[in-house]
């Protein structure tokens, strides 16, 4: 079902992503190193779980995010217990042979696709393993990472161990996603020299907001999925305030053709969800610095220049240097909250526009 809100698993739910469905498969079968990028709310996680589902590769996939924010950290044993046991989950058809490589590894200990460690692990040994056994069956096996900006807040560096893996275990790929691109960009530092990944060769795969046709139409074949007909010109006001923005036009469509919400009150409800959401997402920015709400609240009133949102932000809060405040700008930028455009600042979400500008 094209509205299902819950990332998606299967082609036929996927609308309009085979070109970047193709550039997967044919990144995954070549490369060591593999990122999806893109905003929030562009179909990341249903892109990558349909590609990882169609690869006909052992895969493992995490969710970085959400180990980081169960542990406040992502420490290297808990990354490498999800690894063995996300691969064993998703081959149960190869797990005896798979189990068979982790058993015998000295104090590791499996019970169904359940993993103990009952000694202090090694994460590169765990991948060294796999890619022994990856070279044994003739195959490559994905290591997809989820949100992986997310492991630049360990003390581990990963950077440094993605980086061993690229050079070191030809039969492991690696698959990056990541909403915050230049915070993913800065962690693995492919143009910094100082970085452990510098020079290394990636495929980036980038996921673009729907255009106005494709929202349009994916709002049209999505209602009529549910044997709906909803007039030309609800959708066209849906587009109009949603944009390209898959994950709302989903939401959208869900309350209103499977809650079966009237227009109205699905537009209040889509906001009130959205608003608490972004809230919440927002939070955790605004807590490194009050001034990242008045820059995005500067924007979201029409300020585009960084004269114009400089003064804004001063009015607000008081004087800052011009050093700090271009670094406050470039890391709205890397979060994905702000986008520059010949010179102009905008906030690419339009709900995020919305909730910001209404924020106190």
């Amino acid at each position: 079902m094209l509205f299902d809100p819950k990332p998606k698993t299967d082609r036929k739910d996927l609308y309009d992503r085979e070109r970047e469905l193709e550039e997967f498969q044919e990144s995954v079968k070549r490369e060591s190193l593999v990122l999806l990028l893109g905003i929030r709310r562009l179909g990341k996680s249903s892109l990558l779980n349909v590609g990882l589902k169609e690869s006909g590769l052992p895969y493992s996939k995490i969710d970085v995010r959400s180990l980081y924010f169960t542990y406040g950290t992502i420490p290297q044993e808990i990354l490498a217990r999800k690894i063995i046991e996300s691969l064993l989950a998703n081959e149960r058809s190869l797990s005896l042979t798979l189990r068979e490589i982790f058993e015998s590894i000295r104090g590791i200990r499996i019970s169904g696709i359940h993993v103990e460690f009952e000694r202090r692990q090694d994460l590169p040994s765990i991948l060294e393993r796999i890619d022994l056994w990856a070279e044994k069956e003739g195959r490559r096996v994905i290591i997809a990472l989820d949100e992986a900006q997310y492991l630049r807040l360990s003390g581990v560096r990963y950077d440094g161990l993605i980086a061993y893996a690229v050079d070191n275990l030809p039969n492991l790929v690696f698959v990056l996603t990541g909403s915050e691109v230049g915070m993913l960009h800065d962690f693995l530092g492919l143009d910094d020299p100082k970085k452990p990944l510098f020079g290394r060769q990636s495929t980036e795969i980038i996921l673009e907001r729907f255009t106005r046709s494709e929202s349009f139409d994916f709002l049209r074949v999505g209602f009529e999925e549910l044997g709906m007909d909803i007039p030309e010109d609800e959708i066209d006001e849906v587009v109009n305030r949603i944009d390209g923005i898959v994950g709302w036009l989903t939401l959208y469509g869900y309350l209103r053709g499977v809650k079966k919400l009237e227009k109205e009150e699905t537009l209040r409800s889509l906001y009130s969800k959205a608003k608490a959401l972004i809230k919440e997402e927002l939070s955790h920015i605004f807590s490194h610095s009050k001034r990242y709400k008045f820059i995005l609240k500067a924007v979201a009133l029409g300020n585009k220049r960084w004269k114009n949102i400089k003064e804004y932000v001063e009015f607000r809060t008081g004087k800052i240097n011009d050093a700090k405040f271009s670094n406050l700008l470039k890391n709205l930028v890397k979060y994905g909250y702000l986008e520059k455009r010949d010179g102009e600042y905008v906030i690419p979400d339009p709900l995020v526009k919305e909730v910001v500008a209404n924020l106190r």
